[in-house]
């Protein structure tokens, strides 16, 4: 009988794996599974045949942790969990639509500038972000009001855009070595504004992650004598849940930070290379029903870092992170064998 690719039986997909390839994966990660345990009460019954189909899987869940030893990412999977009940509120995609009060719908008069002025492109437009986060903070301003209308010539423009901000504020003061841009889509990823916007940072000092990062690939490289990113990226090929897109990889990654994370790490010339790759993973989303997402891109060590996050429906009353994503593990709904079953590319 061949063995089902789910998070579940992921003990059993290593061990059919090459003994280099198991070596490996035991080198990156430890796994332990462990079964939650429950009575349900006989008037709860009708309640959990409705909402989780199965009394039995009720009350004997499987929990899979997973963690990485070197970045310390750690992740609880349970796919119970995706099935809680969840207060809506109403929404209609028509509000996304809405351009009543939008002040970046008139970005020339209602934003602020950055101190090299304004840089145009062809479907969006440069402002500075008047509450910053970073010595330079600046906002990729979409011309199309509705995030959730994409093209692909769009996000490339976008992208190139970004590129010229990083250069232009290099040139208003050189050795912002701190490149980072983020994009948060509607707000359950924090978006304050519909209107879609990217945003740009420049600092000369690295953040934090991003620092701890590069001295674990260093760390790697001279203990192991290998790339840590090719290494990772190998772990998930063998366990099919990575592929090689040109001269990107792309993983559906073992320690999401939340449902449905993706990874790219590309060796494109400019990150506005990566994006065709990013508009038919976004495209992926849409069709699998997300609503709004977060993304970073930045570089390390030679490989434009792309992250990629579900944060879920635009109708969820209640947050998606809680205390255990940020002082404990991710916990963690969404499978990442069915994720690269789901994403088409």
């Amino acid at each position: 009988m061949e063995l089902k690719k789910e998070i579940t039986n992921l003990p059993k997909i290593v061990n059919k794996l090459k003994k280099k390839d198991e070596e490996l994966f035991n080198r990156f990660y430890s796994i332990k599974l462990s079964l939650g345990r429950l009575k349900v009460t006989p008037e709860m019954e009708t309640f959990v045949k409705s909402r989780f189909k199965s009394i039995e899987k009720t009350e004997n869940q499987k929990i899979v942790c997973i963690n990485n030893k070197f970045t310390w990412e750690g992740n609880l999977f349970n796919e119970l969990r995706s099935m809680r009940p969840k207060p809506k509120a109403k929404f209609t995609p028509s509000e996304l639509d809405n351009k009543e009060n939008c002040l970046f719908c008139n970005i020339e008069k209602q934003t602020p500038l950055d101190i090299f002025g304004r840089i145009k492109g062809k479907h969006c437009i440069t402002a500075s972000n008047i509450a910053k986060y970073d010595e330079f903070h600046g906002l990729i301003i979409f011309n199309e009001h509705n995030p959730m209308k994409l093209k692909k010539e769009w996000l490339k423009d976008y992208l190139e855009t970004a590129e010229k901000w990083f250069e232009r504020t290099d040139k208003a003061n050189k050795g912002m070595i701190n490149n980072f841009l983020i994009w948060n889509c509607l707000w359950r990823s924090s978006a304050s504004i519909i209107h879609g916007h990217m945003q740009v940072t420049a600092s000369e000092t690295k953040y934090q992650k991003i620092i701890k990062l590069e001295e674990l690939c260093d760390q790697y490289k001279k203990k192991f004598k290998s790339d840590y990113f090719l290494d990772l990226f190998k772990i998930h090929k063998n366990l099919g849940l990575g592929e090689k897109i040109g001269k990107s990889m792309v993983l559906y990654y073992l320690t999401p930070i939340k449902e449905k994370e993706i990874v790219i790490l590309s060796k494109e010339k400019k990150f506005s290379g990566v994006s065709d790759l990013v508009y038919n993973l976004i495209k992926n989303y849409f069709r699998l029903g997300v609503q709004s997402f977060n993304i970073s891109m930045t570089n390390i060590k030679g490989y434009w870092m792309v992250r990629l996050v579900d944060r879920g429906s635009l109708e969820n009353r209640n947050s998606d992170i809680g205390a255990m994503e940020l002082y404990g593990n991710s916990v963690v709904a969404y499978d990442p064998f069915r994720l690269t079953k789901e994403i088409k590319l």
